[in-house]
């Protein structure tokens, strides 16, 4: 399946954490990815996502869209779980919502800032995560062993077979397709959600005419998770009906069997799709819809449209006059111009650069912030006014939020002077702010000849951290470079009795940096009874990426002995996250076995099965998430941003 584009993140879950029980509030087939945590009125604006209620004991718990309209968008993550909210608050003991109106140091001879909220880095970290993981690169890595597969096709034992391969086309045929063909007529919502989102990344184009005809069921969120399955499954063919949902064509009313009209959503979602199969004959459609002279009543249809050009990156390049029209419209809502702004970022096309550049005058937030973001993706590192612009913004800044995106676009631009001012702000900053510098820093220094002078910085950075937060950052930022010389630090933090989202990034990060000699102290997490069952995922995720034989094997035994649906959720999500085909057959009990094992994990079970038959590297929704400016949230963005 061919598809210009960088894919999301994993399967995940929806938590809700209500009366001291975890419950998994569900949504499309995925997971709540964020912002999501304990953040305080003082540290949001009204645009922001709804986060979800604080309980005892530092959990995250389910918010839902702003209304309540959907389930509760929850989940926090212990460093590299498919959820990304905080557990605890910024000093790493109390949350943050109860921290309202504290201050947090670094902000260079000006007054603090208030207390932080959706500044922190593990929201970057969340959305921006899967190129540094992409756990199916390291599983394609791995030593192919001819005929290893066929105890999936029942030719062969199961302990004959390798445990560290991607499925083959066959099995995914044979095996795949046919339990997600069953579970799209199951009698439980969540899971035929899960089940059509499924069969688009299976890439099977014989399974257009069933995502089809899904647009039609009663409940809404199947209808719309099945019209980005459409897009999901890459099919050039699947574009008139998306054109007929986008446009509200009377065929897209009997599509989704609502004369009164397509809903907003579904309209929204079918502009995504659009961008997703990645064809340039889309561009003149999506540019109708994103055409401020047709005043649509919802924006989140012109943003769906937008947004699906940006997705097309440079097949999208005839869009970039008129997307340059928008954002320099003030007329035109902020929101829209602000999703404008970030589209031309992943287009590409230079000719937007110092358009971009102008916008970090720009009256409104939301699009300076927006900026900031896209100059990351069009700057170089001999591009001196684009840098200098960045680097007023670290220096001079007033926005918190638009000084940490400004280090991460310079440490994407890399050069020497992106490398001094990061290095001037891990140096003498806190905080969230100190954070973003150590991850920018990281990215730079991944390619850089000074990159033995940055990982010093970020041992004694971790060293001198005091908040499990900053120590996470830290921790994620080591491991993007690779230096193994902290194995045994982050062993002790992983095995310690730490903030368990700190614990989660510490093996995160031995996993990225190929610890192997680590291996059994992360088994043991995985194995051990955590009050957090997200840190045996990231625990699982270190395994993964490490390419450890065994990890499918303990995470069943996890499902096994689980008492709770979540549990058995989240150890589901992470065999399918790590992509390994001998997840299937567990996955497959599971999502068959709707007398033992709750709807809902059934239903995770079903969105790890369609992770495992995705054929690409990286999840392919992730270039929806990756640099999207997550402070700037619509309802259908935040929707698809809950599919994975």
């Amino acid at each position: 399946m061919k598809k210009v584009l960088w894919s999301l993140a994993i399967a995940g879950t929806l938590v809700l954490v209500l009366d001291g029980f975890q419950n998994l509030a569900y949504a499309h087939g995925g997971n709540y990815r964020g912002p999501a945590g304990q953040v305080p009125p003082t540290g949001r604006t009204p645009s922001d996502p709804t986060p979800p209620p604080t309980t005892g004991g530092g959990g995250t718990g389910g918010g839902g869209l702003p209304g309540g309209s959907t389930p509760g968008a929850g989940g926090g993550v212990a460093g590299g779980g498919p959820a990304i909210g905080p557990r605890s608050g910024p000093g790493g003991t109390a949350g943050a919502g109860a921290r309202a109106g504290a201050t947090t140091p670094g902000m260079r001879g000006r007054k603090a800032a208030k207390s932080e909220g959706f500044e922190r880095w593990e929201f970057w970290w969340g959305y921006n995560r899967e190129p540094f993981l992409n756990l199916k690169e390291s599983l394609a890595k791995r030593e192919a062993i001819s005929g290893s597969a066929d105890w999936l096709l029942g030719n062969n034992k199961k302990e004959d077979a390798s445990a560290s391969q991607r499925p083959t086309t066959k099995a995914i045929r044979e095996k795949v397709l046919p339990v997600l063909e069953e579970a799209l007529k199951d009698k439980h919502f969540d899971v035929r959600a899960a089940a059509v989102i499924a069969l688009g990344k299976a890439g099977d184009k014989a399974q257009l005419p069933a995502l089809i005809e899904t647009l039609g069921d009663n409940h809404k969120q199947v209808s719309e998770s099945a019209a980005l399955a459409i897009g999901i499954l890459g099919e050039p063919a699947g574009l008139p009906v998306l054109r007929d949902l986008i446009k509200d064509t009377r065929e897209g009313k009997q599509l989704v069997k609502r004369p009164q009209g397509v809903p907003f959503r579904t309209r929204a979602f079918a502009g995504f799709a659009m961008g997703l199969i990645g064809d340039p004959a889309a561009v003149p459609d999506l540019l109708e819809i994103a055409n401020p002279s047709r005043r649509e009543s919802n924006k989140d249809v012109p943003i769906g449209a937008i947004v699906g050009l940006g997705i097309m990156g440079s097949a999208a390049k005839d869009a970039v006059g008129p997307l340059i029209e928008i954002v320099n419209n003030q007329r035109v809502d902020d929101f829209i111009r602000s999703y404008a702004a970030t589209s031309l970022g992943k287009i590409g096309d230079q000719q937007a650069t110092p358009i971009i550049r102008k916008l970090l005058r720009d009256g409104s937030l939301h699009v300076k912030r927006s900026a900031l973001i896209a100059l990351g993706l069009l700057g170089k590192d001999d591009d001196a006014a684009t840098i200098k612009y960045l680097e007023n913004e670290v220096d001079k800044g007033s926005d918190p939020q638009g000084r940490n995106w400004a280090c991460i676009s310079l440490g994407k631009i890399g050069g020497p002077e992106a490398m001094k001012t990061l290095k001037g702000v891990v140096d003498s900053e806190t905080g969230s702010f100190q954070s973003f510098g150590a991850l920018a820093l990281a990215i730079l220094a991944k390619n850089s000849d000074q990159q033995s002078e940055v990982v010093g910085m970020l041992r004694e950075g971790l060293q001198k951290s005091k908040s499990a937060s900053s120590k996470g950052a830290f921790c994620i930022a080591l491991g993007i470079v690779g230096d193994k010389v902290v194995e045994n630090e982050l062993v002790k933090i992983m095995l310690g009795k730490n903030d368990e989202s700190l614990r989660g990034y510490a093996a995160v990060a031995l996993g990225m940096m190929q610890a192997k000699a680590a291996i059994p102290a992360i088994k043991q997490v995985v194995t051990e009874r955590v009050k957090d069952p997200d840190l045996q995922r990231a625990a699982a995720t270190a395994l993964g990426l490490m390419g450890d034989k065994d990890v499918v094997a303990l995470l069943s035994e996890v499902i096994d002995k689980a008492n709770t649906e979540y549990v058995q959720s989240s150890a589901a999500l992470a065999m399918g996250y790590i992509g390994d085909y001998t997840a299937i057959e567990a996955l497959t009990n599971m999502i068959r076995n709707d007398k033992d094992v709750a709807d809902l994990a059934r239903a995770h079970a079903t969105v790890a099965l369609g992770v495992v038959a995705e054929d690409e590297l990286l999840p392919v929704l992730h270039v929806i998430s990756i640099d999207n400016n997550y402070r700037a949230m619509v309802e259908a963005m935040q929707e698809v941003l809950t599919i994975t």
